[in-house]
């Protein structure tokens, strides 16, 4: 929960790699919302020494905090279908975080649901046509 919000990040996703919705459940007893989330990947070039050009991937998952299962599956299928037509998902985040040792950013939504479907033009169940 965010206490004092003095900035946010608006992200472009261009490329929508693997799509899950997730039920509600509790993770060390911590409980969570039902959601979706989806993956991207960002891969530069660096120069090494020893092997020459060599490509590093930045792998990001993002969330989307849902009021029901049933609106997670929805979303799903919606965010499936901008991936089909090649659209972009705008998400309002904060600064990625890593947790453990994974090596996978995370970035969760900070607007509320209604306005992740009113910024990506996401009526659920249909998808609009884009602008």
């Amino acid at each position: 929960m965010i206490i004092r919000e003095d900035f946010k990040i608006i992200f472009e996703v261009n490329t929508i790699g693997s799509i899950k919705a997730w039920k509600e459940g509790k993770v060390d007893g911590v409980p969570f919302p039902p959601s979706v989330k989806f993956r991207c990947t960002n891969i530069e070039s660096k120069q090494d020494i020893d092997v020459g050009e060599r490509e590093i991937e930045t792998i990001v998952d993002f969330q989307v905090n849902c009021p029901s299962l049933e609106s997670a599956v929805l979303l799903q299928e919606s965010i499936r279908k901008k991936r089909t037509n090649n659209e972009s998902i705008l998400l309002s985040g904060v600064l990625p975080n890593k947790e453990g040792s994974d090596n996978i950013l995370k970035i969760k939504s900070v607007e509320t649901f209604e306005d992740f479907l009113k910024r990506n033009k996401i009526v659920l169940g249909v998808q609009s046509d884009k602008k």
